[in-house]
């Protein structure tokens, strides 16, 4: 330890004098007295204190919200159960019993002549038309002219086929037969109900007999294109 004796304390007066020497030489604007500077000290030191402690703080919060800590007894969270999809609508169409049944309700229908059978066991709804332009066979087999609430299918060659429509008022009766050349045809009363009742992709289920085919594509309406009336 050295013998030297402790400098003696400087006065108010002394440290501003100093102070502002210092300042004139380095041409910084000097504080206005030795107490100020104190005090301006002190502030930095506090404000060094409270920056750090409240940075040790936001850190330990974010360390308990990652970490679950806040309630150790908190189930953990668990990802949301995808909704499960809309089953498939279900109809079946029975070709010997002459009946269609949707939605619990079965309603009569004139199945296809034997010379032009649907020629598939099973269907999906892939268009509906409230008014559609079904042209005549190319043989003049049939009547040309709209048909009303007109359901159609995609078959094997990518082209639109019509499966079902409505009879007109003026049709002939032909309900309970085997009667339409390449359709299923529906009474005027339940085309309308069945046309709102079957959505878009609603599969078809066929039964019945079905006899091997003897006229030619040409001859069937539902093997002619569909066009939508405007």
């Amino acid at each position: 330890m050295s013998d030297q004796p402790s400098p003696p304390a400087l006065t108010g007066a002394e440290l501003t004098a100093r102070l502002h020497g210092l300042a004139e030489h380095a041409a910084m604007p000097a504080p206005n007295s030795g107490s100020g500077v104190r005090s301006r000290a002190v502030r930095r030191r506090r404000g060094r204190h409270l920056l750090l402690s409240g940075g040790a703080l936001a850190a330990a919060t974010l360390a308990v919200l990652t970490s679950g800590a806040l309630d150790p007894h908190a189930a953990p969270a668990t990802p949301a159960t995808p909704a499960s999809p809309k089953p498939v609508q279900q109809v079946t169409v029975d070709l010997d019993a002459h009946t269609l049944t949707i939605q619990g309700r079965t309603v009569p229908i004139a199945s296809p002549n034997p010379h032009c059978p649907i020629g598939e066991t099973a269907v999906t709804v892939t268009g509906k038309y409230p008014v559609a332009n079904i042209p005549p066979g190319k043989q003049d087999i049939g009547r040309w002219g709209p048909r009303r609430w007109a359901v159609t299918f995609t078959g094997r060659d990518h082209q639109q086929r019509l499966l079902l429509f409505a009879l007109d008022a003026a049709d002939p009766p032909s309900v309970g037969k085997d009667l339409i050349l390449g359709a299923i045809a529906l009474t005027p009363d339940s085309g309308k109900w069945v046309y709102d009742a079957i959505r878009l992709g609603a599969q078809v289920r066929i039964e019945g007999h079905q006899s091997e085919r003897t006229l030619s594509d040409s001859a069937c309406i539902d093997r002619q294109p569909v066009s939508v009336a405007r």
